[in-house]
Formats: C-alpha cells, structure tokens, sequence
C-alpha cells in the first residue's frame, strides 16, 4: 500500500510542478554562469573616462555564457539616487546574440532608447551630484526574441523596455560600479 501512495504522490508532484498559468512569465535566471565585465572597470569603481568628469565614453562591456536560446541582448544602466527617482543614463537593446561585447564609446550596435537625463537616444555619463561615492547599475539581458516596441525609439524609457522584456528574458547579469566624484 505504501508503494502505491507513494507512486500516487510522486505522481501527483511531477504534475503539479509541471502545470503553470499560460500568462505566467518565465522568471530570469540569475547564475553565476551568465556573466558581464568591463574593462572600464577597476575594483568596482568605473573609471572617470566613462563620466561627466572625463571623456563621457560609454563603458567598454563584455559578458559571457548566455544560455541556450538567446536571440538577443539588451543593456540598461541606471542609478538610483536618495530622492527614488531612477536616473537612466544608457538603454540599448536589439543587440544581435554573436555579439558578446561593445566597444568603448559605442554608438553603431544595438539601438538606443533614451536617457533620462538629456532625454535623447544616446549613452549619457553619470554626474551625480553631492557628496560620496554612488552606485550604478549595469545590466545585459539574454532574451529569447526581439523585444516588441509599440513607441518609437525617442519614446522608449527603460520602464517601457523592461515591460517588453519581461517574458522573454532568459537571464540577467547585473554588473555594480561605483564613483565618487572630486
């Protein structure tokens, strides 16, 4: 009797676990295998070549291992200052899946939604004000397809990006830098 409840149990698991909602979106994987760099970066701390206190280039970026599947990658990069408002200062998505890294001071791969703090569809440096270090946040997605855009590209914030990414993203990596400016 007992291998039988036992049988009905596994059963009745491996059916549960198997079924979910159709409108449920696959939650993004956050592994260690999925990973972002950038040489711009030294130590956690992005050099000042790459903001409002040096040449304004956007960061070199490079990452590795996306899973299986990926079709595309997109890549934000914002800062969330004391006050709650996101600062977003570069959005960059359609990034065919055989480019694996961005050079520095990219404009040519991907298409760029806007920043939010000139409002145009380029990378702008962080220049936040105040004192002590601050913290960004780099991101690449690995999605499964190309994220449906119902705006036109001046139009696209990364709010609205992320909602079109939301259930193709197969991974994340998220890469924190700091500066502290003089």
């Amino acid at each position: 009797m007992n291998t039988i409840k036992f049988c009905f149990l596994g059963f009745l698991f491996a059916f549960l676990v198997g079924c979910k909602k159709d409108d449920q979106a696959p939650s993004p994987i956050e592994n260690s295998l999925f990973s972002l760099q950038s040489t711009g970066v030294t130590n956690g701390v992005l050099a000042a070549k790459y903001t409002c206190d040096g040449q304004s280039y956007a960061p070199p970026l490079s990452w590795a291992n996306a899973p299986i599947g990926t079709k595309q990658f997109a890549i934000t990069m914002h800062h969330i200052p004391p006050t709650g408002d996101k600062h977003v200062y570069y959005l960059l998505y359609n990034i065919p899946s055989t480019i694996t890294s961005l050079p520095e001071n990219n404009s040519t791969i991907g298409l760029f939604g806007i920043n939010t703090v000139n409002g145009k569809n380029t990378y702008t440096p962080p220049c936040s004000q105040g004192p002590g270090a601050k913290i960004y946040v780099l991101t690449v997605y690995a999605l499964s397809e190309q994220p449906v855009i119902s705006v036109a590209p001046s139009k696209l914030t990364m709010d609205i990006l992320t909602e079109a990414m939301s259930k193709i993203t197969l991974a994340k990596s998220e890469l924190s830098v700091s500066y502290t400016r003089p």
